[in-house]
């Protein structure tokens, strides 16, 4: 009997330390851009439920610089075990690679999709005293003499410099990109009219843009969206045909075992698909974008290559 009840103890104990190890554990989201901006807006919605589908605290730590190569950098070198992931772009993912091609990594090679978290328009915003109403104006002004255009971007490849460039092909203008370490801080300086013109996120420029301080004058998606229905597409100004959906994905070391994958797309699957998540990133211009986690893979190579053979087709390079 004393034999069993020592048994039992221990055993008990070694329940309580297990519990308390994994509830200590945590998971980490890089995101490799300054806060505020969209890729942090979504990553920061998904948290809570994330965390509940993997019963560990998800937090978010936010790595700026090089277009988001320093915080991929760092979730690439990190431990290949499931709890450090980056939050990544569709730009990151096939443009970076053409901007840095001296960097020591390469997402496609080094990196393993588990989730894709949504997609989102950029919207070409200006300031309301620059006098610019449409897309046409913009072209006019950049063609006029000694014409001087600026244009603000989250770094060389990010989604702002990709459709500024899309921008400069289709009109034959020509325009300076000002790189920023991400949203929050370049949209600081178009609402002081420092900067002519932006592709902005509809995460952090909506409000600005209902409240009258920027002025859209188109959207980058393939369709009208329902909170700004008034805004042409780029397409439907005639100064867009880049066919490209720009989406966000989760993404951890490759050497991460295959159950620690499969267990997080399953999380990460669930979690996307959370009615309260849906609706606070809906609220902000973020599409139900949905890839089934069987699919993940298939559709990262295919789109990956999309972007980068448009990249290439509007002429970006590394400077």
């Amino acid at each position: 009997m004393i034999i069993t009840l020592r048994a039992f103890m221990l055993a008990s104990l070694s329940m309580i330390y297990t519990w308390s190890a994994q509830a200590q554990t945590t998971t980490t989201i890089v995101v490799p851009f300054s806060a505020g901006g969209p890729t942090d807006f979504i990553a920061r919605q998904l948290a809570q439920p994330l965390s509940k589908e993997l019963g560990m605290p998800v937090v978010i730590e936010n790595k700026p610089g090089a277009s988001g190569n320093i915080g991929t950098k760092q979730v690439v070198d990190s431990k290949p075990d499931g709890l450090t992931l980056v939050h990544s772009t569709a730009a990151m993912q096939a443009v970076n690679p053409l901007m840095y091609p001296e960097a020591s990594f390469n997402p496609t090679k080094d990196l393993i999709p588990v989730g894709i978290t949504g997609a989102l328009p950029n919207v070409l915003v200006v300031h309301p005293d620059s006098g610019i109403k449409s897309v046409k104006d913009i072209v006019e002004k950049g063609k006029a003499a000694n014409a001087q255009l600026s244009f603000a971007t989250f770094g060389s490849g990010s989604s702002p410099h990709f459709y500024g460039s899309v921008l400069q092909k289709n009109t034959g203008i020509a325009a300076m990109p000002v790189p920023y370490k991400g949203s929050a801080h370049a949209i600081t300086d178009m609402l002081a009219g420092r900067i002519d013109f932006m592709f902005d996120s509809m995460t952090t420029s909506i409000t600005h843009l209902k409240s009258g301080k920027l002025v859209g004058l188109a959207i980058t998606s393939n369709e009208r969206s329902p909170l700004l229905p008034d805004l042409p597409t780029l397409k439907e100004t005639g100064y867009g045909d880049a066919d490209v959906t720009f989406w966000f994905a989760l993404q951890v070391p490759v050497g991460t075992p295959a159950k620690q994958v499969e267990m997080l797309r399953t999380a990460i699957d669930k979690a996307v698909q959370n009615p309260d998540y849906r609706q606070s990133v809906a609220a902000r211009g973020v599409q139900n974008f949905y890839v089934p986690p069987d699919e993940i893979d298939s559709f990262i190579k295919k789109d990956t290559k999309k972007w980068r053979d448009t990249a290439q087709a509007i002429g970006i390079k590394a400077e």
